[in-house]
């Protein structure tokens, strides 16, 4: 943990995250931040399932967007969101195994696992997908490591925080939330625009 706490440091983005929405294969999701550069893309959900700051925790999930050209696996997005500084990331048994993960999403929260290694992994084309649990999932649990799973354009890469030698506690979600971009009601474009309007007027009046 001191080790990640140290990386974290040295890695940490300089400004505050703003989650955006973006329409990812018809899908709304608030993502945070984007690295990669190419034609495929693809929105990686991590979830930390409130385990990190317990019920005071204000968003338990977050996505980023990454965009690559030809082949790519788990650990070469997964470096290159550590690289571009957006989160820190430490590996066990020689880089295919995940540890932790790090990230300050500007609320003043640094996410972070309270029991480093214990994640799931997993991928889907389908955003309503059910998350479940490893044998009874709709999504498509990883059967190896980081460094040997494969990123597809279009899917979702799911990496969720639950616990494998700890008691899950009472307030913990075990199930990995995708975080769909919140419509804005008409209502309120319809002020915006209707603000937006009486400025208008008023500097042609002035």
């Amino acid at each position: 943990m001191r080790k990640l706490l140290m990386v974290f440091c040295l890695v940490m983005i300089s400004s505050v995250a703003q989650a955006a929405p973006y329409d990812f294969k018809g899908t709304m999701v608030d993502v945070d931040a984007w690295t990669g550069s190419g034609t495929n893309e693809t929105i990686l959900v991590i979830d930390w399932n409130r385990l990190d700051y317990g019920d005071a925790t204000l968003h338990e999930s977050h996505a980023f967007g990454y965009r690559w050209d030809g082949v790519k696996t788990e650990q070469n997005m997964l470096q290159d969101f550590h690289d571009a500084g957006i989160f820190a990331m430490t590996t066990g048994y020689g880089g295919g195994f995940l540890m932790n993960l790090a990230y300050y999403d500007g609320t003043d929260e640094v996410h972070m696992h309270v029991e480093e290694g214990s994640w799931n992994l997993a991928s889907t084309s389908n955003p309503n997908a059910r998350w479940g649990t490893w044998g009874d999932s709709e999504w498509d649990f990883n059967k190896g490591g980081t460094n040997a799973e494969m990123i597809a354009d279009g899917q979702f890469e799911g990496i969720n925080a639950v616990m494998y030698y700890g008691v899950l506690p009472s307030y913990a979600d075990d199930q990995l939330d995708i975080p769909f971009a919140t419509p804005v009601p008409a209502a309120i474009w319809l002020l915006g625009f209707g603000l937006l309007g009486l400025v208008g007027l008023r500097r042609k009046n002035g």
